[in-house]
């Protein structure tokens, strides 16, 4: 009975380590499993996170280099850094996955051009990690603005009809458009004001205002710190005697001395010497610009020398021009709006009204003019040709009054030669041109084309030992006399500056300030009333065709195969 107890219990014990063992085995293989995954889960949010920065400064990059920005040669490139954006307001801080502000001076977007195509470059810094991404851009048929992003797809399906132009030799045309006739309606309201720069044309007009706002960014520093002056070491048997420039003269014995000796300063003189201080007299000139006096009812234009220009504008007014309007009778002008109006008769629409009565052997029929309406018929005897029994009537003669119809218009006045649109009215301006002699503020006196005035001034400088001699104290000892020099020294880690110790420190700094945003709104107006002409021409900038005010539609055609 004691056996089969015994030997349960083994068995029993056995079973449980073993079943330990698993669970411990498997559990430590799911942690590894945890970590990795966390490991790897935390190197894609990294990866994302620098991703999406780098494609936020393209994005910025791609709207800051317009026409204009871009660079003109071969080679050349034109650059945005990172800070310039911030201070711009184009883009809110960019941040690591720990939070911290990527290197705004480091990072930057380039573009440079490269034949027909322009290449940029998107390089972003933020602390250790540091990558940059290529894109290519131009001129291209699918671009909405001046210039896009290359589009690999696009141009691949493009291929063989390009390979086909180019093999028969054909030449691409392009088509030019110019509206002529009409009028512009009037103007659209306003849009909402917005940073988005627009330009202004016929068809649209733009308003700017600045306004003043504030910045701030976190701007990473790095600075070397005063950690204190730079010491000399005791040397046994030696007097320190000077520590300058970094160097630490000692001396044992002190023989014959001599004064030390002042420079020459051109355009000084020596006034006296304390010890090695060096004292000068000298005079300089001061210059200031001519002052421009004001002149009442004119502008300040420019200043050449003592010659001040300036200019007035005035406005000549006159009223709108209505046109003739054939048929119409003009009425009245309200601003820049014609009225007309027109007056006509109807042909089948009319009224009657009573004329006479008459009578006779029958009722006349009906005229353009009149209408005719039985009263009586009586049958009588009567004599005319013939006597006998015949029929006698009598009727009413009515007048046919037709209907007349008014008709309005309206029209768009237009400036004389030499006016244009302000309002409701027309304006000519002209402008007057005048000059005045400048003159000096007191105290400065007319020379050449500017203004001066004599100024003394007191400068020191340093004196030096003859040859032989060096520093001790306030004079120069002789070389007889035994001497040894050594470095001034810095605790390690610190660098040494004129005698001084520092060490680099760096930090994140909030940059603050307020600077000018200029904001757009606009309006737009379309032309109406016109006929088109359209011309094709190979040159893509045809001088003689945009001249005339012929405009490129964006349509183009091989010669020979029609438009494509």
């Amino acid at each position: 009975m004691y056996d089969e107890e015994r030997n349960f219990s083994w068995t029993d014990l056995f079973i449980k380590v073993i079943v330990a063992l698993i669970i411990i085995l498997f559990a430590v293989w799911l942690l590894s499993l945890s970590n990795r995954g966390v490991s790897n889960s935390l190197d894609v949010i990294t990866d994302n996170i620098f991703s999406e920065n780098i494609d936020k400064m393209k994005e910025v990059g791609k709207e800051y280099f317009t026409t204009e920005r871009l660079p003109k040669k071969v080679g050349d490139v034109e650059k945005i850094t990172l800070e310039k954006m911030y201070n711009d307001k184009m883009l809110l801080t960019l941040k690591d996955k720990k939070g911290n502000a990527c290197s705004a001076k480091d990072s930057y977007v380039s573009v440079e051009k490269v034949d027909n195509e322009y290449q940029m470059k998107v390089y972003l810094e933020c602390g250790k990690n540091s990558d940059y991404v290529i894109v290519t851009m131009g001129c291209y048929n699918y671009c909405k603005t001046d210039i896009c992003e290359k589009n690999e797809s696009i141009d691949d399906s493009n291929n063989n009809s390009k390979e086909t132009i180019n093999n028969s030799d054909s030449n691409v045309e392009y088509q030019y458009s110019k509206m002529t006739g009409g009028s512009w309606s009037a103007w659209g309201s306003f849009s909402n004001w917005s940073l988005t720069s627009i330009s202004q044309n016929d068809s649209t007009d733009v308003e700017t205002k600045v306004v003043k706002e504030n910045y701030t960014y976190d701007k990473n520093v790095t600075e070397n710190k005063f950690m204190g002056n730079a010491t000399c070491t005791n040397v046994s048997g030696y007097t320190l005697v000077s520590n300058e420039n970094g160097v630490c003269s000692y001396s044992k014995i002190e023989t014959t001395a001599s004064n030390p000796v002042c420079p020459n300063v051109s355009g000084y003189t020596l006034v006296n010497r304390i010890g090695f201080t060096c004292s000068y007299s000298g005079t300089s000139n001061d210059t200031k610009n001519p002052v421009c006096p004001s002149v009442s009812g004119y502008t300040f234009v420019s200043r050449n020398g003592f010659t001040c220009n300036y200019s007035k504008t005035s406005n000549d007014t006159k009223n709108p021009v209505c046109p003739s309007v054939s048929g119409y009778t003009f009425v009245s002008r309200n601003g820049f709006t014609c009225n007309y109006s027109k007056t006509t008769t109807s042909n089948s629409e009319y009224t009657l009204s009573y004329y006479s009565t008459g009578s006779g052997s029958y009722i006349p029929k009906d005229t353009k003019s009149y209408h005719y309406v039985q009263k009586s018929a009586d049958y009588v005897y009567k004599c005319d040709n013939t006597c006998g029994m015949k029929w006698y009537y009598t009727y009413t003669i009515y007048k046919k009054v037709y209907k007349t119809i008014s008709t309005t218009t309206t029209k768009i006045a237009s400036c004389p030669a030499g006016y244009y649109k302000s309002g409701s009215t027309c304006i000519k301006s002209t402008s007057t041109n005048i000059t005045k002699t400048a003159s000096c503020s007191t105290g400065y006196d007319k020379s050449g084309n500017t203004c001066i005035k004599k100024t003394s001034s007191n400068i020191t400088k340093e004196a030096s030992c003859p040859n032989g001699y060096y520093k001790s104290g306030s004079v120069c000892a002789n070389n007889n006399v035994k001497r040894i020099t050594t470095d001034v020294s810095c605790p390690s880690g610190q660098t040494i500056s004129n005698n001084k110790c520092y060490k680099k420190v760096s930090s994140v700094v909030k940059e603050t300030g307020t600077k000018n945003v200029t904001y757009y709104r606009y309006r737009t107006r379309s032309y109406v009333g016109g006929t088109t002409d359209y011309k094709w021409s190979s040159l893509k900038n045809d001088k003689q065709l945009l001249d005339v005010g012929y405009k490129l539609t964006g349509k183009t055609r091989n010669k020979g195969t029609g438009e494509k």
